[in-house]
């Protein structure tokens, strides 16, 4: 952090009380695996997508319920005409996949109320109703797709998009979380490193004011040490106001039994940071397994292939309804002895067609077009993401290499810059240095320990970066 960074947060910040600070009856540090498990077991954007997986599944069972088996049946007596009919019908409907045909199943009883005269009704039957099965079947419109068989395809991919959907929100938070954690990490040892500043001046101040009083300094290096100690007390304060507002942004990602954020109690910050050496980056092989296998592509695949039904099921509706029917009934029981039993025993066949179609086309011909105008959007959309993985990627491996030289080089400087500090002061105490120089090696080793800190942090965000976008399993 530079000079300036140090003074705007000085500026801008406002510790908080003390009692801001959850009690968690905990001191270890907190580490990043934690917050892990927290994120995924409660935070609500999990949860959340989980909600519209959950949709999507039930938008599934719906749509496949189309062609659950139906029954239908109804029963009527018609009186007060010259002729009267007591009628009864029941029949099974199972609609298929296959070409959109529909297999049924029935029975009926049609009675005349004086069995000795025949109705002249088309549904009379012989006293032990007539049985009946029969096939429905598109030639044309609803062969090769419907309404009901795209409604279900439409949502098997939503489903599956819904699916690639959560994990890519794992995969998010796992990063915005990594974000979170060594943020707070890098703002609470930067406290400690302003504190330790501090704490020099507050020495070197009882010091100095034991040599004044026994004359063996001018008041000058007692007053320009106060001045010291003021800006090192303004750090301080900007490195605490940082370390809070660090704290509340990750209490968004570690929450409770409940589910509620904890504030994570600043004795949790780790007492050290380290770099974890990362390496053997296959950039090449990572980029074309993230642009199969990559969530966001996958889900993308499946809204284009959602797109694609409708396409489908518009070009399928330009052409007319033509229905072929074919149907087998034979009647049951006993003669009525009425004119009307020589048509009704034996096997019937029934075959036929049905046609309908409009003249124009205009509204079939308008949703094909707003269908194939949405599908090429989202292939184009499809497109973008995987240009945008493929950047993605190689920026990411580009990032994780520059912060682990970062790192490493940074942490050469630290040991230099101490060193350097505390010959600094060993100089001034015998008497060949003044406190401008000990002022300036102090804070330069400050700063050094403070982008090592940042360095290490980045290191560390950078490479889940890395891993949250090329470990995606291709299954």
């Amino acid at each position: 952090m530079t000079r300036t960074a140090w003074f705007a947060l000085a500026v801008l910040g406002v510790s908080l009380p003390s009692s801001v600070w959850a009690e968690e009856g905990r001191t270890r540090p907190l580490r990043f695996e934690e917050v892990l498990e927290s994120v995924n077991t409660h935070d609500p954007r999990i949860r959340q997508a989980i909600e519209k997986l959950r949709a999507a599944e039930g938008t599934t069972t719906a749509a496949r319920g189309a062609f659950d088996p139906r029954i239908e049946g109804d029963g009527k007596i018609l009186t007060g005409a010259y002729y009267d009919l007591r009628s009864a019908n029941a029949e099974i409907r199972q609609p298929t996949t296959l070409w959109g045909s529909e297999v049924y199943f029935g029975y009926r009883v049609g009675l005349g109320v004086n069995e000795r005269w025949p109705t002249y009704r088309d549904d009379q039957t012989l006293s032990g109703g007539e049985l009946r099965a029969g096939i429905e079947l598109p030639i044309w419109r609803g062969g090769l797709i419907d309404t009901d068989r795209a409604k279900r395809e439409k949502a098997i991919d939503l489903q599956d998009a819904a699916e690639q959907g959560l994990f890519s929100t794992e995969l998010g938070l796992e990063l915005a979380a990594a974000r979170a954690y060594w943020s707070w990490v890098s703002a609470g040892q930067n406290r400690e490193v302003a504190r330790a500043l501090l704490d020099l001046a507050e020495q070197r101040d009882a010091q100095l004011r034991r040599r004044l009083k026994a004359g063996s300094i001018a008041e000058f290096d007692v007053i320009d040490n106060e001045r010291i100690l003021i800006e090192r007390q303004t750090y301080l304060v900007a490195a605490e106001r940082a370390l809070e507002k660090a704290t509340f942004e990750l209490s968004l990602f570690v929450r409770d039994a409940n589910g509620q954020p904890v504030v994570v109690a600043p004795e949790r910050v780790p007492d050290d940071v380290a770099i974890d050496p990362f390496e053997g980056l296959a950039v090449e092989r990572a980029i074309q397994q993230v642009v199969m296998c990559h969530p966001d592509v996958r889900e993308a695949k499946s809204v284009v292939e959602a797109a694609e039904v409708d396409v489908k099921l518009a070009k399928n509706e330009l052409g007319p309804e033509l229905d072929a029917f074919f149907e087998y009934s034979r009647d049951l029981g006993e003669l009525t002895q009425t004119d009307l039993d020589f048509t009704l025993p034996g096997n019937v066949f029934e075959v036929g067609l049905k046609l309908s179609m409009p003249l124009l086309f205009r509204s079939e011909r308008g949703r094909a077009a707003a269908a194939r105008a949405k599908a090429a959007e989202q292939r184009e959309s499809l497109r973008f993401i995987t240009d945008q993985l493929r950047a993605k990627t190689r920026d990411a491996a580009s990032a994780v290499e520059a912060a682990q030289e970062r790192a490493e080089l940074t942490q050469d400087v630290v040991e230099t810059a101490a060193k350097l500090a505390e010959g600094e002061r060993r100089r001034f105490e015998a008497g060949s240095s003044n406190l401008i120089f000990v002022n300036l090696r102090e804070q330069q080793a400050a700063m050094a320990r403070v982008r090592y800190i940042d360095a290490v942090a980045s290191a560390e965000i950078e490479r889940t970066r890395w891993e949250t976008t090329t470990s995606v399993p291709c299954n």
